[in-house]
Formats: C-alpha cells, structure tokens, sequence
C-alpha cells in the first residue's frame, strides 16, 4: 500500500491537510493517510473511511498530546482505543535510547505492544547514534520501518551506500518512509524526480506500507506549510539525476559507514 503522512503536508489545519491528501490521493495514487506530527491529529475528529497508519506520538485529545511510550505501557491504553475505532491498518513508533534499556528489553516491548494493539508494529531506523535502531548493528530482531533518508544521514549524503542499505534491509521491512535531504540533517526535503527510489516504489508497496514523508517535486505546492513559506529556489544539481543501480536486494555490506 502506498500513502501520505501529515509530516508532508502539516503546519494547517488537519482539515485543509486531508483536503491535500484528497486532491493527491489520485495522481499519487494513495491508499492510505498516515496520522504524524505536523499537524495535530485528534482523536475526536471525524475521519473519512480511509486506512491510518499511526506514527509515533501522532493523536492529540484536546490539543494535548497523547505520548505513545513502549516503555510504559499505560500510555498504551488511547492508542488501543483509537485503534479500535477506525480503520487502522499499522503503527509505527521511533524506539528508545540505548541507555533507556537493553535490546533484549525493547523486543519484549514491542512484541506485548503487537499484541495490545493487534495490529503490525514496526520500528523505525534512526538518523542518531543515541538511539537503538541507528545502524546495522543496533536493529532489533522485529519488523523495520525503513525510512530511506535516515540511512542517507548514516552514510553522510553518500547515495551509492545509501541505496545498498536500503536494499538490504528489504527482507525486514514491513514499511518504509521517503524524503530526502543532504544527508546531515533529517530536513524533509522535496523528493527529487530522478532520485534512485522512482521505479522501487510501486513494487515495494505491493507487500509493504510506502510512505511519502515528503513530497515529490512535482507536487511542492502542497509541501508542509512551513518549509514552503520560506523555500529558495530549487539548486537541481543538488539532486540525484542517474540511478545506478536496481531495485533487487543486493549482498550484504562488508562495513556500514556511520
């Protein structure tokens, strides 16, 4: 399944957000909205029959934020909630630091969310080194939310590493986040047209959940509300023009560069 996240599009009102998605969910051909931070997502809007992925902390009652902690499972509870109620398909959560707990511990973790929630969980690979997930030898043995430009800052902007990681962590990979950035910061930047992903992107999302978490250049109207307020004009050098290799697994790396 394919779909968008707040992320892309926040900084509006949640309603002039699912009116992007609505007006995008066709040329882009989406299946899904995923709840995230950007804009406030509340639990008590009415929302359209449409499958939600819910990322992280994403729901607000009240404009309060409802933290989704894996360490604390009291927190649990509203997202249990929520789920029950509307269509649901996936959560997806950032994991803890490593001093919060061992890796032993954030697998038992997500296993007794799964099963809370009865739904899929997938973790998220992390742009810093403080975080479980943040490199090959950090993951945890569960189900991936690959997001490709976290890897790219892993590499430093390199694309070449970037895409080989990306390829081989496919086999664990239940979803998968797109953006961009230079590869120093998790900026969110427009997807260029020719970056290497293009033609992966409808074949992952036949047994994944693909996730636009920025916007193809194309579309940067639509783009989240803040960074389209005070965007330069576009340096296309700064962009992937070649692809340079395909979309199948590759073999494992000899050494991850972190």
């Amino acid at each position: 399944m394919l779909g968008l996240s707040i992320t892309a599009i926040g900084l509006r009102p949640f309603e002039d957000c699912l009116n992007i998605f609505q007006t995008l969910q066709e040329p882009l051909h989406l299946d899904f909205l995923e709840l995230a931070i950007g804009s406030q997502c509340p639990v008590e809007f009415d929302y359209p029959n449409i499958p939600l992925i819910l990322h992280n902390s994403c729901l607000y009652r009240k404009n309060f934020r409802l933290r989704l902690n894996l360490l604390r499972p009291k927190t649990w509870q509203a997202y249990a909630d929520f789920i029950a109620n509307h269509d649901v398909r996936a959560v997806s959560l950032h994991p803890p630091r490593q001093r919060d707990c061992t890796k032993q511990e954030l697998e038992i973790a997500l296993l007794k969310l799964e099963e809370a929630l009865n739904i899929p969980v997938y973790t998220e690979v992390m742009p810093s080194p403080e975080y479980w997930c943040s490199s090959e030898e950090t993951l945890v043995d569960r189900a991936l939310l690959v997001d490709v430009s976290h890897i790219l800052i892993w590499h430093r902007g390199d694309r070449a590493l970037t895409q080989q990681t990306c390829l081989n962590l496919l086999d664990r990979a239940g979803a998968i986040h797109l953006s961009h950035n230079s590869g120093y910061a998790d900026t969110h930047d427009l997807i260029p047209q020719d970056i290497w992903f293009t033609d992966c992107i409808q074949n992952w999302a036949r047994d994944r959940f693909v996730t636009y978490e920025s916007l193809p250049i194309a579309y940067g109207k639509h783009e989240r509300l803040d960074k389209l307020s005070r965007r330069a004009p576009l340096q296309h050098n700064r962009y992937d023009t070649h692809k340079t290799q395909s979309c199948r697994a590759l073999p494992a790396l000899g050494e991850t560069k972190v």
